[in-house]
């Protein structure tokens, strides 16, 4: 009996933890240990098992930030920091490194993150309250179908994102759609402004502004789209609640959209967000559903896949960056995404996409595959 009691404290260590109290001075001396030793993973175990005995400290939850970060959950890194800071909101260590895993997580919250950081950490990381220009992103997209009297879709955008405080960022955007269906040629160039206040950690409201120049063989139908939203952050959790008008010509398009968003522990940060919109248009309603799942790869490469079902005719998404107002709905939309970071300042973007549309010109539901492949490039400043 006695050599398997000793098999198992042989392989597994911390067995005996969860058999008696910790207490803070075992708990806190074998976490620096693990801490100085960079064993990370026994770190986390340790520590995780002190806190649901109810032994914390500042310096526990600083060190199983750290051990997170050094193992690549950069959203665990962030919780286990926001923990830390509540002990003493001054420690720049606790500010530093939840402002570097909000940074790596991709967090709305890393400008706030960084405002609290002292003059000299922000001067040696070249961060800066008021900057014009934060970063520029530029976008190509070809779709293509097989059908005879329609051609391939072009759209192209160039944004600049602007920073106007730690708090505060403004996005302009630029593009342009083209493409002709029974010899007649849509153009139509787009402007787009999105405007995002993060009020604290937590909350953030959003606001966008898209004029739209549509233009059909050289007959001009403008059209003006609206949005507000309220989104709420809560470490691995996100909602968020959107409504917007769209107006173009004599039609009224009225869009109301909820989405929850959910990240999993561990370093190839899972995620997913579903978002369910109702539309109303010219006195009818209809409903459209979206789900996106994601995930790291690597450091540098990152994957997302998506699926959206629903009559997409002119439905807004992005904040309102996107609006499908083209002639012939999506009924049915697939795609996966690829971003790839080189470096700390330039990211590529692959996109394919695949749709089922409805021709709108038809009275026998006439449906066609249309096939989409987007570039893009982002590069921070």
């Amino acid at each position: 009996m006695r050599k398997y009691i000793i098999l198992i404290y042989l392989f597994f260590p911390l067995f005996g933890l969860s058999q008696s109290k910790l207490g803070f001075q075992k708990a806190d001396s074998l976490s620096y240990q693990y801490y100085l030793k960079g064993e990370w993973n026994k770190l986390i175990t340790l520590t995780n098992v002190a806190f649901d005995e109810g032994v914390d400290s500042k310096f526990m939850r600083q060190r199983t930030g750290y051990a997170y970060f050094m193992t690549g959950d950069y959203t665990s890194a962030g919780i286990q920091y926001k923990k830390a800071l509540a002990f003493d909101q001054q420690d720049e260590f606790t500010k530093e490194y939840l402002y570097y895993s909000a940074l790596n997580s991709g967090s709305e919250n890393t400008r706030i993150y960084a405002g609290n950081l002292s003059v000299d950490v922000t001067k040696k990381l070249g961060i800066k309250r008021f900057n014009p220009v934060g970063y520029t992103d530029t976008e190509f997209n070809m779709k293509a179908n097989q059908t005879t009297n329609r051609s391939n879709q072009i759209y192209y955008r160039f944004g600049i994102q602007s920073e106007l405080g730690y708090k505060v960022s403004l996005y302009h955007g630029f593009s342009y759609y083209e493409q002709i269906i029974s010899n007649v040629l849509t153009r139509q160039p787009d402007y787009v402004a999105i405007v995002k206040w993060n009020l604290n950690p937590v909350w953030q409201i959003k606001g966008a502004y898209h004029h739209l120049f549509t233009n059909v063989d050289n007959i001009s139908y403008p059209g003006n789209l609206g949005l507000i939203a309220l989104a709420t952050h809560l470490n691995r959790f996100t909602f968020e609640a959107n409504a917007s008008l769209l107006k173009a010509s004599s039609i009224l398009t009225k869009q109301i959209g909820l989405q929850a968003g959910l990240v999993l522990p561990g370093r190839s940060n899972i995620y997913f967000t579903g978002s369910l919109v109702g539309m109303s248009e010219s006195g009818s309603l209809r409903a459209i559903y979206s789900q996106t799942a994601g995930l790291r790869f690597s450091k540098n490469l990152w994957a997302e896949g998506n699926i959206t079902l629903g009559n997409l005719k002119n439905y807004n998404t992005y904040n309102a960056l996107y609006v499908y107002n083209s002639a012939d709905p999506s009924f049915f939309r697939s795609g996966i995404s690829l971003v790839y970071f080189i470096g700390k300042h330039l990211s590529i973007l692959g996109n394919f996409t695949f749709d089922q549309q409805k021709m709108s010109n038809s009275t026998n539901n006439n449906y066609y595959y249309q096939y989409s492949y987007s570039g893009g490039l982002k590069w921070k400043l």
